[in-house]
């Protein structure tokens, strides 16, 4: 795991989603065919995926994968 892109100087408080349309317009590249994973606080677009809202992915794979 490393940091691919770091965009320094926003609050805390600041949403996801202006924080990343700021990032695309100075110089943050997403290559063609590549998706980057992001939460419901996104909009949807090519380059994001972005899961459903209310919707619970694979806890039943979750839960097992804990136990020893």
């Amino acid at each position: 795991m490393s940091f691919l892109y770091v965009l320094s100087g926003w609050e805390g408080s600041v949403a996801n989603a202006h924080v990343y349309y700021n990032a695309r317009i100075k110089d943050f590249n997403i290559p063609p065919g590549k998706y980057y994973l992001a939460d419901a606080g996104f909009r949807a677009c090519d380059e994001l995926l972005i899961p459903y809202r209310n919707v619970r992915y694979h806890l039943a794979e979750w839960g097992r994968g804990c136990l020893k």
